[in-house]
């Protein structure tokens, strides 16, 4: 990849497309990996969380009680 890929012009201004280094300040970019960024120069390392996919909550029905014939204590 050129340099010039990592730039891009936005309203006469330059803008970087990539994260830069923390520790080793601009003109050094993170090197982007399938689960982390990491700097090439410093050994900086930032893993990418992983994405959970949102689990559909279940509701839990209550099976019915059957009726034994027996009189309830609780009805009148």
């Amino acid at each position: 990849m050129s340099k010039i890929d990592s730039y891009e012009v936005l309203d006469g201004k330059l803008h970087r497309k990539k994260k830069t280094c923390p520790k080793c300040g601009d003109g050094v970019f993170l090197a982007e990996h399938s689960n982390r960024i990491s700097c090439g120069k410093c050994g900086y390392t930032e893993f990418k969380r992983k994405e959970e996919p949102k689990k559909e909550e279940k509701k839990i029905e209550k099976p019915p009680i059957p009726e034994t014939g027996a009189p309830s204590l609780f009805e009148e």
